[in-house]
């Protein structure tokens, strides 16, 4: 059977769109792309926490972008995350990248948090590493693994990911993915902890502040399915579960106010050229 090889890079780049829409809110990015050769744009839509650990669902819109540009190095914008692979290889990428995490303020939808000291938007510089490997003669069934950290004002985190895909039929592409992450206590404290005027919030705290440790914050798991609707337009749709865990899920921020359980969906519309 004939591969067109460029259709597939087209359909694997869609899995990354929605993980744009993914990190929209959170900024928790973690399925990665690993074809090269076409520069793509593309617009997701989609639903993700009000703010990380909360039980409600905003309304999201996360552009996408790669440019390539000397050989195998790109520049990219996954929604609030722009990353620029210095490798000209065919395993391997790595380099620098920005993440800009959002804020929490006095627009979240539940009363307490709400009240609590806001925390403002906060870009994040730091690095990543990613490598894939073919699995069989069609170039769509793969597995990648992406490692980064980074870290700004309120702290360092990062995440290790793996992307699967496997292609069903000539037009469809499915992808499952999966991840872990982590952060320091200084960013989990922020994030997660309850201090000072905030204390008096929660009431079932007995006046005692709540100090996080840093380590292991999450668990999560991705799947979507690509579709090719043309030569350049492709579309793509998915979820990804994230579960709270640790420190983090026994923040009364999370257990008392919002959902260790975290859900976001998404559906993202992408145009493909060489």
């Amino acid at each position: 059977m004939k591969i067109d090889l460029h259709q597939h890079f087209r359909r694997c780049f869609l899995t990354v769109a929605l993980a744009a829409v993914s990190g929209a809110a959170s900024a928790q990015v973690s399925p990665f792309d690993p074809q090269e050769g076409l520069n793509v744009v593309a617009l997701g839509f989609g639903s993700a926490p009000d703010y990380l650990g909360s039980a409600d669902n905003q309304g999201v819109i996360a552009p996408t972008a790669r440019y390539y540009f000397s050989g195998r190095r790109y520049a990219q914008l996954l929604g609030p995350q722009l990353s620029v692979n210095v490798l000209d290889h065919p395993v391997f990428q790595f380099g620098p990248q920005l993440v800009v995490r959002a804020k929490r303020d006095d627009d979240v939808d539940d009363e307490v948090v709400r009240r609590m000291r806001s925390i403002d938007t906060t870009p994040e510089a730091g690095v990543f590493a990613a490598a894939t490997w073919p699995l069989g003669t069609d170039p769509r069934q793969r597995i990648g693994v992406r490692g980064d950290v980074q870290g700004g004002d309120n702290g360092v985190n990062g995440t290790v990911t793996f992307n699967y895909f496997h292609p069903v039929s000539r037009a469809v592409t499915l992808n499952i993915g999966g991840g872990l992450g982590f952060s320091d206590s200084e960013w989990a404290e922020t994030y997660f902890g309850v201090r000072g005027s905030d204390v008096a919030l929660f009431p079932s705290r007995g006046g005692t502040p709540y100090n996080p440790s840093g380590g292991l914050m999450d668990n999560r798991l991705s799947f979507s399915a690509i579709v090719n609707l043309s030569p350049n337009w492709i579309v793509a749709a998915g979820a990804r579960y994230q579960r709270l865990t640790g420190d983090a899920a026994d923040s009364p921020i999370v257990r008392e106010r919002g959902d260790r359980n975290q859900w976001i969906f998404g559906l993202a519309v992408g145009y493909a050229w060489q």
